[in-house]
């Protein structure tokens, strides 16, 4: 009997040590498919303005910016693709994105709309998409700024560039530091307004849609240039745990414009005007 219990404890001990490593280990195989996933629409991105007379790839804001076939994805105004917490359609229907400007790029590989690591999902299943385009980005549609109804980015962040080409990014941040997907929390992407495009504040110190941090609080994101990586967010301001169908949706995040997750995501969306 004592054998048989130092045999268990050993075992045991074994255990505890082995479980952390596997976690790390599928942890780094997680953000290693996000990291693929926003690289292979980020490429697809890339090729549109290669074949677009340098043009970026639309964003798709909230009923401005046309539908899913002038846009980089289905547009909520779509009730075909419009997501919540419960069993829209648009939670699980892949249909929308097949006829996107992207689609052609993307060679009908669905998967690379979702973070791996978008484990909660909603009643009626995984959603299909899990991340956002930041709103300073392809501006074709919606560059705004004239007053008009509904407001376009320079309206939403007045005297920062709303980019419509790549040529436009000159000076700070430059094309190796200017956002362009990346993943969003799902009870931001889910508040209502759940769109494409993800609105960027760069005054105030709000995030008026939220960044995710689905990977330990890390953030899969993708850049103009066409590389990808993990940023890991350091304060706690975006380091929200997900709540399936909160009472109060996650709609902002007042930071402070001393925030270092703030600055340091403003600074790598646009530059001023």
């Amino acid at each position: 009997m004592i054998e048989l219990l130092v045999v268990i404890a050993i075992i045991a001990i074994l255990a505890a040590m082995l479980l952390p490593a596997l976690a790390a280990a599928k942890s780094k195989a997680l953000q290693a498919n996000c990291v693929s996933n926003t690289k292979q629409l980020q490429l697809g991105w890339v090729m549109y303005a290669t074949e677009s007379q340098d043009v970026m790839l639309p964003n798709s804001p909230y009923r401005n910016g046309g539908n899913g076939n002038e846009s980089w994805c289905p547009n909520a105004g779509d009730l075909t693709a419009a997501m919540d917490w419960i069993n829209k359609i648009g939670n699980t229907n892949t249909a929308p994105f097949a006829g996107t400007i992207l689609a052609p790029y993307m060679g009908n590989q669905l998967g690379v709309y979702r973070c791996p690591a978008d484990s909660v999902p909603s009643k009626n299943g995984f959603r299909v998409r899990s991340y956002s385009m930041q709103g300073q980005v392809g501006n074709l549609y919606c560059h705004g700024g004239n007053g008009s109804s509904p407001q376009g980015t320079l309206d939403f962040n007045p005297g920062f560039k709303a980019y419509i080409k790549i040529s436009d990014i000159t000076g700070g941040p430059g094309p190796s530091d200017v956002i362009v997907f990346l993943e969003e929390h799902p009870d931001s992407m889910l508040n209502g307004v759940n769109d494409g495009y993800l609105q960027v504040e760069s005054k105030n110190g709000t995030f008026p849609d939220v960044p995710g941090s689905n990977h330990k609080w890390n953030c899969g994101m993708s850049f103009v240039d066409g590389h990808s990586e993990m940023h890991k967010w350091i304060t706690p301001v975006l380091k929200v745990p997900v709540t399936p169908n909160p009472p109060s949706p996650l709609s902002s995040i007042n930071a402070g414009n001393q925030n270092a997750d703030w600055v340091w995501f403003t600074t790598h969306c646009a530059s001023p005007q």
